[in-house]
Parts: structure tokens; sequence; C-alpha cells
């Protein structure tokens, strides 16, 4: 009778512990009027210093109509940061990968792009658009000397920093700008596929 219910005990554990592996959770991120830093909306833990576990991070986003905004004309392009890692044991703007975004009045859909520090030299590239409401994967790869970036069926790769064959990688959040901060309240919806 011991050795069932032992049986039961270490049953019920192994399918409670394992379920959280299969709970996939989005996670609101909010950029607040007047600030540059997103933080969890409604969450009581901070964000804190996370790092990449594997060679690869996937994640679903999505937009609201909060991602609609309009900023001086001079800033309006300006990329906003979406969400990636720094690189080769350095700080993000020496070597990081990260998707971009920025929101197309002309459009009105939100513009992602590939944006990557490369030893201090920052390179972007759009990858691609999407409508507010719609949710879509958003993946980067560490392939060797390079980052592949993938957006749906969309893939762009860019080349890594020299000498990053190793490093702690270190996660980046959401982020609104450049120079201005965030003309309204932003929800960026992110869900990650880990």
């Amino acid at each position: 009778m011991k050795k069932l219910l032992a049986l039961f005990a270490l049953t019920t554990i192994f399918f409670y512990s394992c379920s959280d592996i299969f709970e996939i959770e989005e996670t609101v991120y909010l950029i607040k009027k007047g600030d540059h830093t997103s933080t969890i909306e409604n969450s009581l833990n901070p964000k804190g210093l996370r790092t990449l576990k594997s060679e690869s991070m996937n994640l679903t986003v999505r937009f609201d109509e909060s991602a609609r905004y309009t900023i001086s004309k001079r800033n309006q392009a300006d990329i906003n940061k979406l969400f990636g890692f720094a690189d080769c044991n350095s700080l993000h703007h020496e070597n990081s990968a990260r998707f971009g975004w920025t929101y197309n009045g002309t459009t009105d859909q939100v513009d992602i792009f590939v944006y990557v520090y490369q030893q201090g030299k920052r390179i972007y590239d759009q990858i691609g658009s999407m409508a507010i409401g719609e949710s879509r994967d958003l993946s980067i790869h560490l392939e060797g000397d390079q980052y592949r970036f993938w957006f749906g069926d969309e893939t762009k790769t860019v080349k890594r920093g020299t000498d990053c064959n190793m490093g702690v990688y270190y996660l980046l959040y959401p982020y609104f700008g450049g120079d201005e901060a965030a003309p309204q309240d932003i929800r960026v919806y992110i869900t990650e596929h880990l």
C-alpha cells in the first residue's frame, strides 16, 4: 500500500511539474506615457535579469490599438525595440540581436525590423509588417557567425560580431524610441515559446 501511495504521489508531482512546461502565457508589456522602458502589466514581479537558455528565441507577438501613435515628424520613423538579447559577453549597444517595430500610419500596420548591433555598429532592415490585433510568430536563431531572423515565412540573416562563439546572452525587453518617449500608454503582447 505504501508503494502504491508513493507511486501515486510521484506521478502527481511529475504531471503537475510538467504541466508548467506546456502552459504558455501571454505577457503584457506596458510602456507608460512619457517612458521609454516597459514593465509587465499587472505583475508584482519585476522583469529582472534573464538570460537566453538556448540557441534560439521564439515568440508570438501582438499589438493592440495603443500601437497607433503620432510623434514629431523627424522621429516618427524611429525604430522601437521589441525583444531580443545581448551577445558576446558585451552590452547590447555593442553586440545584440533584436526585433524592432514602428507604427506606419500610411498603411495602418506595424512594420517589423531586424535590429542588430555588431561591434557597436547598428544594422537594421525591415522584414515585414503586421496588422493591429494580428498575432505573428517571430524567432531569432544563433547560427555560428550569424543571426537568423524569422517573421512568419520571411527570413533574414545578419552577421554577428567577431569572436562571438560564447557568451552570456541577457534578454532585452520592449522599449519605445529613440529620442522621444511614448506619447501614450502602449501595450505589447508577447508569448515566449521556450
